[in-house]
């Protein structure tokens, strides 16, 4: 069976480790947003849907605003922009308009599923957006689990490369991963039938580029989940080559 490598690089000792894949599983990364784990804050409030199809966490508690959907593995990132007619509309890192919100009090809700909108009420307050902390050897599992994901995918050897920071900020490395599969799994094949390398490195903002066979993911370390693009921000970058 075809199996990529990770290469992960323990920040706190400058070394790098080769390490071939054992294939583990992991649990849910979000299970904590539903108990009772995180403070709940009157910054962050539940909405649901008015077709009763679901419903999502609005954490305003920080800048820019974080969005998470009920039953789904990403946490988006939000930014707020004026919306003509009054009121503001807050936008992914792609400018997709997920939720507009009225002066009156009003909120509209863009997910897939109903890409014209669906009016969303709030029904109270929620926990915080904060990820469980990852020890070095989940991070590696997870980076496993990636590169040889995508070697099955395009044939080719992959090298997935990632530093540990610490359980904190590797929780926001984890997620990034997690983040690259998706994105990965949505491009066009021809765009990624050329990579072979994943690289996530840190700086001062959230980006992605794919160019001569790499993707390289930025993450900007202690900002949480606002530190780190998009899935379909990552699609993007593969399918545009940018």
């Amino acid at each position: 069976m075809s199996r990529g490598i990770v290469a992960l690089l323990l920040a706190t000792a400058g070394a790098w480790a080769m390490l071939a894949s054992d294939g583990l599983g992991q649990q849910n990364p979000f299970s904590r947003l539903t108990g009772r784990e995180q403070p709940v804050e009157a910054s962050a409030v539940w909405y649901e849907r008015a077709d009763r199809r679901g419903r999502f966490v609005l954490d305003r508690s920080a800048s820019p605003a974080l969005l998470w959907q009920d039953g789904t593995q990403e946490v988006y990132a939000v930014y707020a922009n004026r919306a003509s007619g009054g009121g503001e509309v807050l936008l992914t890192d792609t400018d997709r308009a997920i939720l507009r919100l009225s002066n009156l009090g009003g909120a509209t809700f863009f997910p897939p599923d109903a890409p014209d909108g669906v009016i969303v009420e709030l029904i109270g307050p929620a926990h915080t957006l904060v990820a469980s902390p990852v020890s070095g050897a989940e991070l590696q599992r997870i980076a496993r689990e990636l590169a040889d994901s995508v070697t099955r995918l395009n044939r080719n050897q992959v090298t997935v490369e990632v530093p540990s920071l610490g359980p904190s900020d590797n929780a926001y490395l984890a997620d990034a991963l997690r983040l690259a599969q998706a994105g990965i799994d949505r491009a066009n094949r021809r765009s990624i039938r050329d990579l072979r390398t994943i690289r996530i490195t840190t700086g001062s903002r959230a980006d992605a580029r794919f160019s001569g066979g790499t993707l390289d993911i930025t993450i900007a370390a202690g900002r949480g989940y606002a530190g780190r693009p998009s899935s379909d921000y990552v699609r993007r970058a593969l399918d545009q080559g940018r």
